[in-house]
């Protein structure tokens, strides 16, 4: 029972009143360089939204007295509280898998859209064979097929990144797509949100919980996606669920449960797992009986430590050592948590991690439901006005969402995938605040007229606004989505099927950015160094330098080659950008015409090229499908085309311009231009 008590009618409202003013006083501009238009464009849509949104429902107030309130009350009740819990939150799971195959399908093409996606999906190609890594290709070939997060040694090829989402993704590809699983995962997220929201508040506060989760934009958009915050989210939840049980008569089952989906969480995203394990170990000692309080938690413990092995056993078997993830392997100790020097980015300081948490929590206000109004503004004030009400429980909601931002505030890196992708798994706990500050509202304030309060009227205003941004702001957002990477739109693998391609290789043709990061990478360059190679030296110059590198038959410049990319970029002339191409990144030298061979990448890249990263899962690990795709590295595939001597040979891209790709032949790789 969630029983009014002193402190969490302090403590609770204080912390969501420090979170809403941290999330509006622009931190992120002060610490973290955040551009100061960012926080006004988002001011100006919430002023003006509240604006709309308040004269709307004055209007309709006015004109029907007052009793609009008290009709969507009524059918409030009627559609959501009245029918039962099963077929509630049956119908409700369903719309949300069903959105999340529509976003998946229909928006984002049934294609990864992200660079740990691509990863993870190429991983999942190496589970199918039965392994955990694939056997590098051969060292002329690095750079062909290298990309972003994938550790490419001497003996070893496999994705940075903790198992999970790779066999998540290895089952949905067994079945015939990567986002077949995607469904399952977001009915069993509004499962286990109703069921630990009824828990932590009541039945009202819950089914509200899980239709929300319906109208995020930010759930929806990534429960269609690859990644792996979906599997996460949902078994944090379910860890959650299953702890709410620790009271129960058979009272092991549910920290057992809690345990498992813990354990089996930590192999998508370790550092989330500790967080949700902090609100489950509250969950467990609210629940559980005094005398048991120690003992869930053991058993919890227990079953989650046990369920950890499999993913310390594929540390094992990829890192070398079971405490190492592949985060650290790649980019060395600089990626764990801390103020210390970080692999690439900014490093982190006190100060800029308060900037960036300030971020998170702005972008939480923008993103959670497309709201013109501040979500945590909401959850602040309906915890405020009801602070004699609260109990124990409510404290439960802020505990998961803040561990995961407390974790977070120590964390050097962010970026943004519909929304604060790092805070996903705290998206749940934050439903469930925004459908409790709702309830406590509507119960709350004086009657205004008959059967009509002041916490009704606002509910009302809040509903108002969350109307109107599903209509006037969701849609435009859906369709910035679809239209933002074209590149993604694409699947080569059906259209070389539908060209006649086989027994051939096809090159993709890649920035040319990434062209020398990768040629790096195949030249020995470490990925951090690459890194802040990459960012210290223009392309012209790296150009040169990698050419007479991989073009000296004696093998003297590269073994060389980093003391003079050390030697260059302590020249501190990084170029400056070109504008010359679709890639915004792409520095030149300040003066003067191109070498030949700078001019020559120049024009490659003028005719439009495409990425290879998403394209890489299309190819067997063992790269010998009937097509194989490669980067496109211009004069450099010779011995890409030499390996693969009995094929044909492809190149996948634009003609002109902005043109759609199409296939190319090329020559044989006995003639003289093969390699171009």
């Amino acid at each position: 029972m969630n029983a009014p008590s002193r402190w969490p009618s302090v403590v609770v409202p204080a912390v969501l009143v420090v979170a809403a003013a941290w999330s509006l006083i622009p931190f992120g501009v002060w610490f973290a360089g955040t551009d100061p238009r960012y926080y006004e464009a988002a001011w100006l849509e919430w002023f003006w939204g509240s604006m709309v949104a308040a004269c709307v429902a004055t209007v309709v107030l006015i004109l029907t007295h007052a009793r609009a309130a008290a009709v969507a009350l009524e059918w409030w009740r009627r559609l959501v509280l009245r029918p039962t819990a099963a077929r509630v939150v049956g119908v409700t799971a369903l719309a949300l898998a069903a959105l999340a195959v529509a976003m998946c399908l229909l928006v984002f093409s049934g294609n990864p859209r992200n660079v740990d996606g691509f990863a993870q999906l190429f991983q999942a190609r190496i589970f199918l064979t039965g392994r955990l890594w694939a056997p590098p290709p051969p060292p002329g070939e690095v750079a062909n097929f290298a990309i972003l997060h994938v550790i490419l040694g001497p003996a070893r090829w496999f994705s940075q990144y903790p198992p999970g989402q790779s066999l998540v993704l290895a089952g949905g590809l067994a079945l015939g797509a990567w986002w077949l699983l995607n469904p399952l995962f977001a009915a069993a997220l509004v499962v286990a949100t109703w069921r630990t929201a009824r828990w932590c508040a009541d039945e009202s506060a819950a089914r509200l919980a899980a239709l929300l989760l319906c109208v995020s934009l930010f759930v929806v958009a990534v429960a269609g996606s690859e990644m792996s915050l979906l599997p996460a989210a949902t078994l944090g939840m379910l860890a959650a669920a299953g702890a709410t049980s620790a009271g129960a008569t058979r009272w092991w089952r549910g920290p057992a449960l809690a345990g498992l989906a813990l354990g089996a969480m930590a192999a998508l995203r370790p550092l989330d797992a500790v967080s949700a394990a902090v609100a489950v170990t509250v969950i467990l000692w609210l629940a559980a009986a005094p005398r048991r309080r120690l003992a869930a938690i053991a058993v919890a413990g227990a079953v989650g430590a046990l369920c950890t092995v499999p993913l310390l056993w594929f540390n094992s078997g990829t890192t070398g050592s079971w405490h190492q993830f592949g985060y650290t392997y790649l980019w060395g100790p600089g990626h764990s948590l801390g103020f210390h020097p970080v692999p690439f980015g900014i490093p982190l300081t006190p100060l800029r991690a308060v900037g960036l948490t300030g971020l998170d929590l702005h972008q939480v206000n923008f993103y959670l439901f497309d709201g013109p109004f501040p979500a945590l503004v909401l959850v602040a004030v309906g915890f405020g006005v009801a602070r004699k009400s609260l109990g124990a429980r409510d404290a439960v909601p802020v505990v998961g969402a803040a561990a995961l931002v407390g974790l977070l505030f120590f964390y050097w890196w962010r970026d943004f995938f519909y929304g604060p992708r790092f805070l996903f798994t705290a998206v749940p706990w934050l439903v469930i605040l925004v459908a409790r500050a709702a309830v406590l509202l509507r119960r709350s304030g004086r009657e205004v007229v008959p059967g009509v309060t002041s916490g009704l009227l606002a509910v009302c205003f809040f509903g108002t606004v969350l109307a109107l941004a599903l209509v006037a702001i969701t849609p435009g957002r859906v369709g910035a989505y679809k239209q933002a990477t074209p590149i993604f739109d694409l699947h080569p693998d059906r259209a070389a099927k539908q060209a006649g391609v086989h027994d051939a290789v096809v090159v993709v043709p890649d920035g040319w950015g990434s062209r020398l990061v990768t040629r790096m990478w195949g030249l020995g360059v470490s990925a951090p160094r690459s890194t802040r190679l990459y960012a210290a030296i223009d392309a012209c110059t790296l150009e040169q330098a990698l050419d007479a590198a991989a073009g000296d038959s004696t093998g003297r410049a590269r073994m060389r080659l980093e003391a003079t990319l050390d030697s260059l970029a302590a020249r501190e002339q990084p170029g400056e950008r070109a504008d010359l191409t679709a890639d915004p990144n792409l520095r030149l030298p300040p003066r003067g015409p191109l070498p030949e061979a700078c001019a020559r990448e120049l024009a490659r890249d003028e005719r439009g090229f495409l990425q290879f990263s998403p394209f890489l899962y299309l190819d067997r690990p063992s790269l010998d499908g009937d097509v194989v795709w490669a980067r496109d590295l211009g004069p450099w595939n010779g011995a890409l085309f030499a390996h693969y001597a009995g094929r044909a040979f492809y190149r996948y891209a634009p003609r002109e311009p902005g043109g759609p790709p199409e296939f190319e032949r090329l020559p044989p790789a006995g003639d003289s231009d093969a390699v171009r």
